[in-house]
């Protein structure tokens, strides 16, 4: 068996236990993935919040209005910011997953 051949069948599981540069490479690629979905999760949220003092700033009497005794700059604050970081936890978790699904795949022995 030339030696060629038997580098042919290594598994990415070989390549990351044998601590190769191909396993690192997989384990590089599986972290920028992970560091890019958790900047895209802080972008969003932090263009909410920061389009925050944009629309107080647009609608100045805004600060004056109350609904139920509450100021609604008040609601708005903290009524939608809730929701919204709920929904974009529950996203990041979803595709934190199946990034990690993704790499489980890639590794199991096959």
């Amino acid at each position: 068996m030339s030696p060629g051949a038997s580098a042919a069948r290594r598994t990415p599981r070989d390549e990351l236990a044998d601590e190769t540069a191909h396993g690192e490479l997989y384990l590089t690629q599986l972290r920028r993935a992970q560091l890019e979905l958790a900047l895209l999760g802080l972008i969003a949220f932090g263009g909410v919040v920061g389009s925050l003092p944009l629309l107080f700033l647009l609608v100045p009497g805004l600060g004056h209005v109350y609904l139920l005794g509450i100021p609604v700059a008040a609601l708005l604050v903290v009524a939608p910011l809730s929701a919204i970081f709920v929904a974009i936890g529950a996203i990041y978790r979803r595709r934190a997953d199946a990034l990690d699904a993704a790499f489980r795949d890639l590794i199991r022995d096959e």
